[in-house]
C-alpha cells in the first residue's frame, strides 16, 4: 500500500490512489457502523485493495523494468532495502500498538508472532489487525518480483512464458474454486502482476504500448462498465458473467491505470483537489483507519454521517502523526545510505 517516490508526481495516479484509500475506508466504516442494509452499496469500496495491488505493480514494476533495460539486471538488495525502509517502520509501530491493546485492554496474551514476519495471512485466521493480510501480499510481492524479473530477463522468451504462467495461474485456480482463502498471497499475486505487465509493455514493447495507449479511452470505458457490473452482481449474483471478482477487477483497474498513464493530457486531466494529500498519506491512513473506527464506535453515534466524519477526523489526525513522525523521516533517510540510495 505504498506510494513510490518519483521525481515527478503524476496527478492521475494520485487520483486512483486516493480513490482506493477512500473507498476502502468508507467500506470499512459501513461495517463498523453495523452494516445496515441501506448502506450495503458502499461496502463495495473494499475492492480498493485490488486497485492498490495493481498500482503497486505498475509503480514498482516500471522502476524495475527501467533498471533492467538500462543495466541488464536489478539490484535486488537495494530494491528490498528501499521497500523495507518505506513500509516496515510504520507497520511495526502500528503492530506494537495492536499488541499493546491486545495485552492491556483485551487481556489477551496469546499474541501471534507470525505478524512480525508477515506470515499471518497463512499461519493465522487473522484474529486482529485483519487488514494486514493485504500488507502481507505486498511484502511477499516485494520479495518475489525482483528475482522473478531478473530470471525472466535472462530466460528471454521462456522468461515471458514463465511470467505469463505465474500471472494466469491464480485466476485459473480462483475460477475453479480451488482456493479456500482470498487473503493469501498466491491467490492475489496476479493483481500485482497486472501492473507489472503494463510496465513491461511501456518499457520493452513500444509498439504494443502505443497501441494500448491509443485504445486506452475505450478500454477504460469498458473497465468502468465492468466495475459497475461487479457492484451490481454483489447483490444479484445470478447475473454474474465473470469467473471471479478479482479477475474482473484486474481488467477494470488495469484499464483505468492504462488511461491514467497513457498521455500527458490524461495525467493532468484525471485529478481532483485533495487527491495529492490522500495519496501521500494513504499508507498511514490504511494502517490506522481501524483504530479511528474503533474509537468512533465507542461514542455510540446514531448518525452514519456523523460517525463517518468523526472516524475520518480521528484517522486523519493519527495518520498525519504517523506520516510525519515515522513514515516520511525514514523514507527520506534512504538517500543517506549507499545500499538504499535511488
Amino acid at each position: 500500500m505504498t506510494r513510490a517516490k518519483t521525481a515527478k508526481v503524476i496527478p492521475s495516479l494520485d487520483l486512483l490512489r486516493s480513490y482506493a484509500i477512500f473507498s476502502v475506508v468508507v467500506a470499512h466504516t459501513v461495517v463498523a457502523f453495523g452494516a445496515p442494509p441501506s448502506l450495503a452499496p458502499f461496502r463495495f469500496g473494499g475492492t480498493g485493495v485490488d486497485l492498490f495491488f495493481v498500482l503497486s505493480g505498475w509503480l514498482l514494476g516500471r522502476q524495475l523494468m527501467l533498471e533492467l533495460r538500462d543495466h541488464g539486471t536489478i539490484s535486488v538488495t537495494r530494491f528490498w532495502t528501499r521497500r523495507w525502509m518505506r513500509t516496515l517502520p510504520a507497520y511495526y509501530a502500528v503492530l506494537l500498538l495492536t499488541f499493546f491493546q491486545q495485552v492491556v485492554l483485551s487481556h489477551n496474551t496469546d499474541l501471534k508472532w507470525s505478524y512480525l514476519f508477515f506470515g499471518q495471512n497463512y499461519l493465522t485466521d487473522l484474529p486482529y489487525f485483519f487488514i494486514s493480510w493485504s500488507l502481507c501480499v505486498e511484502e511477499h510481492f516485494y520479495l518475489l518480483i525482483g528475482p522473478l524479473l531478473v530470471l525472466a530477463y535472462f530466460l528471454r522468451r521462456w522468461g515471458v512464458v514463465l511470467v505469463v504462467a505465474v500471472f494466469l495461474a491464480p485466476a485459473v485456480c480462483r475460477s475453479m474454486g480451488w482456493y479456500q482463502s482470498l487473503e493469501q498471497t498466491h491467490v492475489r499475486f496476479d493483481e500485482c502482476l497486472t501492473g507489472v505487465l503494463l510496465a513491461a509493455a511501456s518499457v520493452f514493447a513500444p509498439q504494443l504500448w502505443r497501441l494500448l495507449c491509443r485504445a486506452a479511452p475505450v478500454l477504460a470505458s469498458l473497465g468502468i462498465c465492468v466495475y459497475l457490473w461487479i457492484a451490481w452482481t454483489r447483490w444479484h449474483p445470478q447475473h454474474s458473467i465473470w469467473p471471479d471478482e478479482q479477475t474482473a477487477c484486474e481488467f477494470a483497474f488495469g484499464s483505468m491505470l492504462l488511461l491514467a498513464v497513457s498521455s500527458d493530457a490524461w495525467k493532468r486531466r484525471l485529478y481532483l483537489p485533495g487527491c495529492g494529500y490522500l495519496a501521500t498519506r494513504a499508507y498511514s491512513i490504511y494502517l490506522l483507519h481501524p483504530e479511528g473506527l474503533a474509537l468512533a464506535r465507542r461514542m455510540h453515534l446514531d448518525s452514519f454521517l456523523l460517525f463517518c466524519v468523526v472516524s475520518w477526523l480521528i484517522t486523519l489526525v493519527a495518520s498525519e502523526l504517523l506520516y510525519r513522525g515515522i513514515e516520511r523521516p525514514v523514507m527520506d533517510a534512504r538517500e543517506r545510505f549507499a545500499i538504499s540510495k535511488a
